[in-house]
């Protein structure tokens, strides 16, 4: 059962986005991938990165953005469901479009239809069309986008319960197509009637895109003083919803507008106004920088505590695993041959309850230390038990993987170990499998082979390495 702490952090992520807080919401989020890390809960992590992503997005760091969406995506490949992709995809979107790669958004946006589809979540489909159609007529595919901005509208006026917003969205990307189309009447009559409709009030983006296409639209209708009009609600409401860019975009038009009227000195207003506009992002900009700074020193912090075993400095389970999953993800794409060597300490608990709990986390450290310096740079070494290692190596032999293994078998009976003067006698029994060349694609039934090699290593008399 989720505890009373986590509830009350996920509380608090979603009151701090609803409220445009997004330099706190980040440090909640922060806050909670720390308690999932601590936790090892896959699912609290997928959420706290899903949350970093959307918060980095606000505050336009798309960059970082793009790399908590992204390891989202790769723990929602491991332990996620179609729902946890649909949130990756929903972000990639929005990111995509934002930088204005609308191929890919298009891309995405596909995707997320068909597993909506899937999952019967219609009012998804419906949203997912409406963005998908809005991003084909960014890329001047207008009537393909009215096909799918109508299907949108229509599944939104079909669902239960009827939900405005949906049919809202819908509307307006069918009047983006028809404006494309240069269809101006139908386009009129389409906006006047989401004007009119009280719901337009509650949605401060819907609301700016709606004036922003009326704008357009009373441009090629040559009215550019209403044109001018609708700009100014636009911008107000971007300003609302803290949109930085679209308040710059707006103001943008607005000046070329003037410009066209030889309206100077209204121009040169909106010019004062745009440099204010410049300056303050200029200011939430270095505000966000120093911000950045700091989160990522705590990040890379509790990155390295998550990913680092405390006793040995060698890679804690959770990081080899994810590590492993990786490698036998990407092996059948290479034919790459991937060895899992698993080992641990002979007669430990005897050390222990001989010598005392010191002694033998002495041992274990000299064990780790010793094993991982015969291994390459690019093999991972992880503690997954109290005296129990696995080694993971990447394009190698299973006949070299068993010479490795044995070099860390003769490795440690050579060790120098000593208590009160006297040289105590260490030794390992090791388990080796491999992935045959790609068949075997998951971490924990590679681990599994191994285990029972080394299994097989301590029946026999210990001291030894066995193959799987």
């Amino acid at each position: 059962m989720m505890s009373e702490h986590i509830q009350k952090l996920q509380k608090s992520i979603q009151t701090l986005r609803n409220h445009g807080k997004y330099n706190e919401m980040i440090e909640a989020c922060y806050q909670l991938l720390q308690s999932a890390t601590d936790l090892e809960d896959r699912q609290l992590q997928m959420n706290a990165y899903a949350n970093f992503a959307l918060g980095f997005y606000k505050i336009g760091d798309i960059k970082d953005a793009f790399f908590y969406i992204e390891k989202h995506a790769m723990l929602c490949e491991i332990y996620g469901d179609k729902e946890d992709e649909m949130d990756s995809n929903h972000i990639f979107f929005m990111l995509y479009e934002y930088i204005g790669n609308y191929v890919k958004a298009k891309q995405v946006l596909e995707n997320s239809i068909e597993l909506a589809t899937k999952l019967k979540k219609y009012n998804l489909v419906s949203e997912n069309c409406s963005e998908l159609s809005s991003v084909l007529s960014r890329m001047g595919k207008y009537e393909e986008a009215l096909i799918v901005g109508k299907k949108g509208a229509r599944i939104a006026a079909r669902h239960e319960p009827y939900c405005p917003f949906l049919f809202l969205k819908a509307i307006l990307s069918v009047a983006q197509a028809l404006l494309g189309m240069a269809e101006l009447e139908e386009v009129d009559s389409l906006l006047q009637t989401v004007v009119r409709d009280r719901v337009l009030q509650d949605y401060s983006i819907e609301k700016t895109k709606c004036y922003r296409l009326l704008a357009h639209l009373q441009r090629l209708q040559q009215n550019p003083q209403d044109a001018l009009e609708s700009l100014t609600i636009a911008k107000e409401s971007a300003k609302n919803s803290n949109n930085f860019k679209q308040q710059k975009e707006i103001q943008e038009v607005q000046i070329e507008l003037y410009r066209e009227l030889k309206d100077f000195e209204k121009g040169f207003d909106i010019q004062e106004e745009h440099i204010q506009l410049l300056k303050e992002i200029h200011r939430h900009d270095a505000a966000n920088a120093a911000m950045k700074l700091e989160m990522k020193v705590k990040l890379q912090d509790l990155e390295r505590q998550a990913n680092t075993d405390f006793l040995t400095g060698v890679s804690s389970r959770r990081a080899l695993e994810e590590t492993a999953n990786e490698w036998l993800a990407q092996a059948p794409l290479f034919e790459e041959n991937i060895v899992c060597i698993t080992f641990d300490i002979d007669n430990l608990k005897k050390l222990n309850d001989t010598f005392g709990h010191l002694f033998g986390d002495q041992v274990i450290r000299r064990v780790a230390q010793e094993c991982s310096n015969l291994l390459r740079r690019s093999d991972k070494t992880g503690r997954v038990g109290g005296d129990e290692f696995v080694s993971i190596l990447k394009g190698i032999s299973i006949e070299d993987g068993m010479k490795k293994a044995q070099q860390m078998l003769d490795a440690v009976t050579q060790l120098s170990v000593e208590h009160n003067g006297k040289n105590i006698p260490l030794t390992l029994s090791i388990g080796v499998a491999e992935n045959y060349h790609g068949s075997i694609k998951e971490y924990n039934k590679l681990y599994h082979k191994a285990d029972i090699a080394l299994y097989r290593a301590k029946n026999n008399g210990k001291n030894r390495v066995c193959i799987y």
